[in-house]
């Protein structure tokens, strides 16, 4: 069995630097997009796949803040349990590698030099926080998903909360 002590130490931290790494890709993405929507995104495809990493930074940062909150006030609830932590870290991840592969392989071999990309820099920029982002759930995925081993093994008995594990 795991203890609430070990959870707290090692979910805590890991889900605070998810929700920075998550604002800060939100904080880009949406300027993107704000700025792009006001003067004309380069392409269609930049616009839709800047637009899906603005959804999985949302998301994320919100998944972030509900469970790095919800952990720490109420860790014994089923709402905040295993099955919810991969459901909403599966989405965020799927989300998130959808963008950050679409937008890396889009972006690839662009060149910034040319005058006819406005805020290459900054879309450069965004493909690797969303790779970071998306490392820092897949981290928390293989994380919870141990717990969930553990809370699945051992005389038959099955446990949902993450410190039962």
């Amino acid at each position: 069995m795991v203890s609430d002590r070990l959870v707290r130490l090692t979910h805590t931290p890991l889900f605070v630097l998810t929700l920075i790494i998550s604002i800060v890709t939100l904080a880009m993405s949406a300027s993107l997009v704000a700025h792009y929507n006001s003067v004309g995104y380069p392409n269609v495809s930049y616009r839709d796949r800047i637009r899906i990493i603005l959804a999985a930074s949302i998301w994320t940062t919100l998944i972030a803040i509900f469970f790095l909150v919800g952990v720490v006030v109420k860790p014994a609830s089923v709402l905040f349990g295993i099955f919810s932590h991969l459901v909403s870290l599966g989405i965020a991840f799927i989300l998130l590698l959808i963008g950050a592969s679409s937008l890396t392989a889009l972006t690839d071999k662009q060149s910034c030099g040319s005058a006819d990309f406005d805020r290459c820099n900054i879309v450069k920029g965004l493909v690797a926080v969303t790779w970071i982002d998306t490392i820092f759930v897949f981290v928390a995925l293989i994380a919870i998903f141990a717990l969930g081993i553990k809370a699945r093994s051992g005389a038959g008995m099955r446990r949902g909360v993450l410190g039962d594990a």
